[in-house]
């Protein structure tokens, strides 16, 4: 795997993660890698800049196809490409939801979650109703009953936004409990919308098992996926919500109008990983894998906090249960994490360990130091 060497690299070229703090702090953070991504990038965008055109695009002809043949061959989910809307990001389809549906009035969402599962019913006026999760060996499970029990209460419509695999945990949602949540939001009337962006992104042998292929194609359902975070190509928005049924679709796309559009270089850039990714993409779960195994090796010793990867991301999950500033005092030894409040825990940090073995390593040295 090509891990940036230093962080000269990144701090040199704008990056969010590496241009927003000091130069002596290291920042894992926000969830992009420091490394290249596929060869296959690299070609792509050299074959823009050789044909020089940059006006307006359209999706292109071969886009939708490299969706449907990913999510058969690797998911073993057969869809119809009408179903695909591609939109400019996940975030952005999550929001673009709750615009297509005024008449939902709540939103169920796990917590500790990435933060805007909480801005997102915020900004568009809902009522969010956090569904505690909680620590079962080494993931971070729902109580199914707790959302049936919510949604029992509820009188005015609802939605679950849903987060598989899950961020900051990693946990990957089985079958069972897939068709559990299915179910009870079908009794209830509930669409689901599901953002899947680390889809394939699971470090361990379990299956990721998208929503879609369990929700019956006449229930309202939307997944969201993109190819940014598995090829670490945040910069180019592009992403799909898979819509299969014709009503919820339609009013999705009713959002789009005056929306940003999709660029043609993320298209094409999107198309390339799908297509061509794949070696690139077993070498770096090999490395990810190594990278974690650092995180928990850390872990070891500081019994004094619970440390969730799961089984899929770059992330880690630092529960502490009674310090509340733990991200301050890492930040004094030169160590930049995302606060765990936003995500809704006070005593929690997350831990991004999608970079060079070596920052990684002095990282975690520094926070031992912070624990003194």
């Amino acid at each position: 795997m090509q891990w940036h060497p230093n962080p000269t690299e990144r701090r040199a070229h704008a990056s969010l993660k590496w241009s927003t703090f000091p130069d002596s702090e290291l920042p894992l953070w926000v969830a992009d890698m420091d490394c290249a991504p596929p060869p296959c990038v690299i070609e792509t965008i050299h074959q823009a800049t050789d044909h020089g055109i940059f006006g307006y695009g359209t999706e292109p002809k071969g886009f939708r196809h490299a969706w449907v043949e990913h999510l058969r061959n690797r998911h073993q989910w057969d869809i119809d490409p009408d179903w695909i809307v591609p939109v400019a990001g996940v975030v952005p389809g999550m929001r673009f939801a709750l615009m297509a549906h005024p008449e939902i009035r709540h939103v169920l969402t796990p917590t500790p979650a990435y933060p805007y599962f909480k801005t997102v019913p915020s900004i568009e006026r809902r009522t969010e109703h956090p569904i505690a999760l909680t620590r079962i060996g080494d993931t971070l499970e729902p109580s199914l009953t707790h959302i049936r029990d919510t949604l029992d209460s509820l009188t005015e419509p609802s939605a679950i936004l849903w987060c598989n695999p899950h961020n900051p945990g990693g946990t990957v949602y089985s079958k069972e409990c897939i068709q559990t949540l299915v179910t009870t939001a079908s009794k209830h009337d509930t669409l689901i919308v599901s953002d899947e962006i680390w889809a394939d992104l699971i470090l361990d042998g379990q299956a990721h098992i998208p929503l879609g292929l369990i929700a019956p194609n006449d229930q309202p359902t939307i997944t969201l996926m993109a190819a940014t975070k598995t090829f670490n190509v945040a910069g180019f928005g592009c992403a799909v919500a898979i819509i299969p049924e014709p009503k919820t679709r339609a009013r999705f796309q009713e959002t789009l109008i005056a929306m940003p559009h999709i660029a043609p270089l993320a298209y094409a850039v999107t198309e390339s990983c799908l297509r061509d990714g794949w070696h690139w993409h077993r070498e770096l779960i090999d490395a990810l894998k190594c990278n974690r195994s650092r995180v928990l090796d850390w872990a070891v010793t500081h019994p004094e906090f619970e440390v969730t990867t799961g089984r899929a991301t770059f992330l880690a999950w630092i529960e502490s249960h009674h310090q509340k500033d733990l991200s301050e005092r890492f930040a004094r030894q030169g160590v930049r994490l995302s606060p765990g409040t936003p995500f809704g825990s006070e005593t929690a940090v997350r831990l991004n360990f999608g970079t060079n073995p070596a920052t990684l390593d002095e990282a975690l040295r520094r926070m031992d130091a912070a624990l003194l």
